[in-house]
């Protein structure tokens, strides 16, 4: 289904449905990135189908409908949510977190406040860091300067792959102030980091616009994972899930997750 393109509103097409997936444990609870919705992963519930593997897929609190719902909303708020729905699928066995984006460092931050009950984590294209200078010292300026909060038009997904940087589902403006919370939220993340002690998997596309591929370095040398893999995807950009090298993804995301 086609979206409207009214400015504060989806655009792309689909649904922004929640996915849930009956399975075995362990269960994979995949967190989606701002402003995006469950189809951003829905390639890592299919990866858990294909194992046999429990999966959850929420929507995150603001998204789905319309920008004016997502403003107000900060990394709390999307945390709250996402670790209710890690905290269900905890007490019917282990849990793998999986991420991309903001979901990444919800993903991360889950791994790091339980470490006896997460099995695996798997970092998508990360935001702990942002690109300079933009968003990263874009956002901080609007901090600093404690501008009112607006919404910065987005013109589409940043993805390589023509066809789907069209069909993908997002949100077609981003509002600034909830941008910021992301931002200070990967900060505060960095020193915690070494909390995390399940194997890793960390996948970033070469030429990601919005997260540096560099962060896929940065993240891994930082956690307490014994075991950890990082994997560059060479065409793609930050939607990493829907872009050129989506195959390889799944390959290695059929891996990491066979392994439990």
């Amino acid at each position: 289904m086609k979206r409207a393109t009214a400015h504060g509103s989806l655009m792309g097409e689909g649904v922004p449905d929640a996915l849930s997936l009956e399975g075995r444990a362990p269960h994979v609870l995949a967190l989606h990135g701002f402003g995006g919705t469950p189809q951003e992963v829905a390639l890592v519930v299919d990866v858990a189908r294909e194992l046999g593997l429990g999966a959850e897929a929420p929507l995150l609190p603001g998204h789905g409908l319309r920008v004016s719902d997502l403003a107000p909303l900060r990394f709390q708020d999307w945390l709250d949510s996402a670790e209710d729905s890690y905290l269900r699928l905890a007490k019917r066995g282990k849990v793998v977190v999986a991420g991309l984006s903001l979901g990444a460092v919800l993903a991360l931050t889950l791994a790091a406040q339980h470490p006896h009950t997460t099995l695996g984590v798997v970092a998508l294209a990360n935001a702990v860091w942002l690109q300079s200078p933009w968003p990263s010292w874009g956002l901080k300026v609007v901090e600093r300067l404690r501008l009112p909060d607006f919404w910065m038009a987005k013109a589409g997904p940043d993805i390589a792959d023509r066809e789907q940087k069209v069909r993908h589902l997002t949100y077609n403006a981003q509002p600034v102030r909830a941008a910021v919370s992301l931002l200070r939220a990967g900060e505060r993340l960095i020193p915690q980091l070494h909390k995390v002690q399940a194997p890793a998997l960390v996948i970033h596309g070469q030429h990601d616009a919005v997260c540096p591929v560099s962060n896929a370095w940065r993240l891994a040398v930082r956690l307490g994972s014994l075991q950890k893999r990082i994997v560059i995807l060479p065409q793609s950009r930050h939607i990493i899930t829907r872009d050129i090298d989506r195959d390889l993804l799944r390959k290695e995301l059929v891996a990491f997750l066979a392994a439990f």
